[in-house]
Order: structure tokens, then sequence, then C-alpha cells
């Protein structure tokens, strides 16, 4: 009887450390993924700003092209209230947009050919 309640123990012994084991694991992939969780919000929070930012310049950047082509337009002698001048602006604003993507391209370009 004494071997059995021994052995019963031991089984029992051998059981709760498997069990400690399990909680461990359990609990080191809770703090994986809270810590992965984290980095994803911080990630996620930093794109936000810098595209809130990126906004604020392009408005910025909106007012000084539409400036500078109501200056042009005003050169060539056209009113600033018509259906022939949004579409003047439009065009000219257009074209100022396309080649600030190119250039902003190719720097891009160079820095991956750097990477």
């Amino acid at each position: 009887m004494e071997k059995i309640k021994q052995a019963a123990k031991a089984h029992i012994e051998k059981i709760s450390s498997k069990g400690k084991e399990i909680a461990k694991k359990q609990i080191s992939g809770v703090k994986s993924t809270t810590l992965k969780l984290k980095s994803e919000v911080k990630k996620n929070v930093l794109k936000a700003t810098l595209a809130a930012f990126a906004f604020v310049i392009a408005l910025v950047w909106r007012d000084a092209i539409r400036s500078g082509v109501d200056k042009i337009i005003e050169k060539v002698g056209m009113e600033g209230t018509g259906y022939i001048y949004q579409i003047t602006m439009a065009l000219i604003v257009t074209a100022v947009c396309i080649v600030g993507i190119m250039v902003a391209s190719r720097i891009k370009g160079k820095e991956d050919v750097k990477k």
C-alpha cells in the first residue's frame, strides 16, 4: 500500500511540474504577444502623426502653388472665376505635381539602390 501511495505522489508531482511548464509557456506567449501589440501600436501612432504633418505641409504647398498659378494666369490676362480659369489652374497644378512625384520617385529609387 505504501508503494502505491509513493507512486501516486510521484505521479501527482510529475503532473504538477508539467502544468507549471505549460503555464510558463502560456505566460511567455502572452508577454510576447503583448510586446508585439505594443510595438504595432507605436508604429501606427507614429505613421498617423507623420501623415498629419505631411497633410499640413501639403496644405501649405497647395496655397503656395495656387498663389503662383494665380500670378501666371493674371499675367496671361485671364479672369479668376470662370470655367477656363479652373481648368487652367488644374492643368498647371497637375504639371507641378507630376514633376514633384518624379523627383520624389528618383530620390526613393536612389535610396533603394543603396540598400
